[in-house]
């Protein structure tokens, strides 16, 4: 299903329908059902919402921190994070496996560096602003997706499978999925979506 839209630039669009738990801002923006358009002064309205990305994630990656150590590959704690990426941060020194697996302080510190800073990499956050600006317009209405949801991508794909995943949308051929042993994108997705704003 579609909704007009009207928007300065480009006049008058057909947009889908949002994803369960969002809805589309004056801009045309995805946000999340509920989201103040007012903030403070310079906070842009479709900024990340960490919170719900977080429990989204946990959700996705450990069933909202069940299952902290994934039997098939390295992803540990509440929000998967591959072991093998990050043991030889400084504050992972001596830190095993299953020490992390058991310290949702150090998980936590961790995913806020991948979120903020990155590790080794652009962070979930930069993901998320410069994959937004540069597949929104390549996908038109087929765009659907909130800066949360290029955030979890990130987190899940990495930024190349992200790219990836948009281009298989942009070009209309089989959606593409991660190697391994691991969820459909949109499945992935839906389950962080869900998580996300239930309280």
């Amino acid at each position: 299903m579609y909704n007009v839209i009207k928007t300065a630039q480009e006049g008058v669009r057909l947009q889908k329908d949002p994803p369960k738990g969002y809805r589309y801002n004056e801009a045309g923006n995805l946000v999340p059902v509920g989201w103040s358009e007012f903030h403070e002064e310079g906070m842009p309205s479709d900024s990340l919402d960490t919170e719900a990305l977080r429990k989204g994630v946990s959700m996705a990656e450990s069933l909202g921190g069940i299952l902290m150590m994934n039997p098939t590959s390295s992803a540990t704690g509440a929000y998967g994070q591959l072991f093998k990426e990050i043991e030889n941060l400084p504050e992972m020194k001596g830190i095993t496996r299953e020490q992390f697996a058991n310290n949702p302080k150090l998980q936590e510190h961790i995913f806020n560096k991948r979120l903020e800073e990155g590790l080794g990499e652009r962070s979930l956050r930069r993901n998320a602003e410069e994959l937004t600006e540069e597949y929104k317009d390549q996908l038109g209405d087929k765009w659907e997706f909130s800066l949360n949801d290029v955030a979890a991508l990130s987190n899940y794909l990495g930024r190349d499978g992200t790219r990836k995943f948009f281009g298989s949308i942009r070009d209309g051929g089989p959606l593409y999925t991660p190697s391994g042993v691991n969820k459909p994108v949109m499945e992935y997705l839906d389950i962080v979506r869900n998580a996300s704003y239930k309280d």
